[in-house]
C-alpha cells in the first residue's frame, strides 16, 4: 500500500504537517481505500490528487471519499522561437541575478494568490506566501531553473520567469514562477518578458515550451494564447485532510 503514496519532506517541513501525493492517477473503490490506509499508517495529514479532467470516475470517487477540489491545472504547449519583446520606454530585459531577489521577493510573495495553496485556506496565508519566495531564491540560484528572466522597468527589477530545461525527458523547455510588480502592469512587460524566455529557450536548442497556470487565471492564458501556445491537457487538483490527526 505504501506505492500508492509518495511522501512530500519539502512540502511537510514547510507548512508543518505531514503531506504526501497520491502516486496512481486513476483509481477505483479498492485503490482509494488502500490509499486512504496507507495515509492513516503512515500518518499523514493532507493527501494531494491529480486526476485528469475527462476521469469522471476518479474524480466521483474523490468527492465520495472526503477529497475537496481545490485548483484547475492546466498545461498549454507552445513554441520556442526568436521573437523580440515590443519595444517600450524604459523596460529591458536580461537573464537575473542574486542581486534582484530584494525587489523580486515582495513580488513573488504577492503574485500566486489563484493557486491552490490559497483556494485551500489550511495551509495559511503566510506559508504560502514564504513557499513562492522560497522558490524564487531556489531558482535564482540554480536549485529549481536553469535561468530566470528578470524585467527592469525604469531601471529597477519588477517581474521575473523562471525557466527549465527538461532534455533528459523529452527536449522540452518549462516556464515556472512569473510575477510582475503591479505598479508596472501596462506596459506590455508581461508578454515582453515570456518572448524573451522563449528564445532563450531556442538558443538552448528547444522547440517547444511547456507552461503551467491555473484555470482560472484568464490573463495568463490570453498571453499564452498570443504567443502561439495551446493547451495540452487540463487536470484537477484534490486535497484530502484527515481531520482525526488534528
Amino acid at each position: 500500500m505504501s506505492g500508492l503514496i509518495t511522501f512530500l519532506p519539502w512540502d511537510s517541513a514547510h507548512f508543518g504537517c505531514r503531506i504526501a501525493r497520491a502516486t496512481p492517477r486513476q483509481i477505483d473503490q479498492s485503490a482509494c481505500e488502500n490509499m486512504l490506509a496507507a495515509c492513516h499508517s503512515q500518518a499523514i495529514d493532507c493527501l494531494y490528487l491529480l486526476v485528469d479532467a475527462n476521469d469522471h470516475k476518479t474524480i466521483s470517487l474523490a468527492q465520495v471519499n472526503g477529497f475537496d477540489f481545490v485548483d484547475i491545472r492546466l498545461t498549454m504547449v507552445g513554441p520556442a522561437c526568436e521573437r523580440q519583446p515590443p519595444p517600450a520606454p524604459n523596460v529591458s530585459y536580461r537573464l537575473g541575478r542574486e542581486s534582484d531577489l530584494p525587489s523580486l521577493l515582495p513580488i513573488a510573495s504577492a503574485s500566486h494568490r489563484l493557486s491552490r495553496f490559497y483556494a485551500d485556506a489550511r495551509f495559511g496565508r503566510r506559508k504560502a506566501d514564504s513557499m513562492y519566495e522560497i522558490w524564487l531564491e531556489k531558482s535564482m540560484a540554480g536549485e529549481m531553473a536553469d535561468a530566470v528572466v528578470v524585467a527592469e522597468f525604469a531601471g529597477e527589477s519588477v517581474g521575473y520567469l523562471t525557466c527549465m530545461v527538461d532534455r533528459p525527458i523529452a527536449a522540452e523547455g518549462n516556464m515556472g514562477l512569473a510575477g510582475i510588480a503591479g505598479a508596472a502592469r501596462g506596459q506590455g512587460i508581461g508578454i515582453g518578458i515570456f518572448q524573451y524566455a522563449l528564445a532563450w529557450f531556442q538558443q538552448q536548442g528547444l522547440e517547444r515550451v511547456n507552461v503551467v497556470t491555473q484555470g482560472s487565471n484568464v490573463v495568463a492564458q490570453r498571453i499564452y494564447q498570443r504567443l502561439g501556445f495551446k493547451t495540452r491537457s487540463v487536470e484537477l487538483w484534490f486535497h484530502k485532510w484527515f481531520d482525526e490527526r488534528g
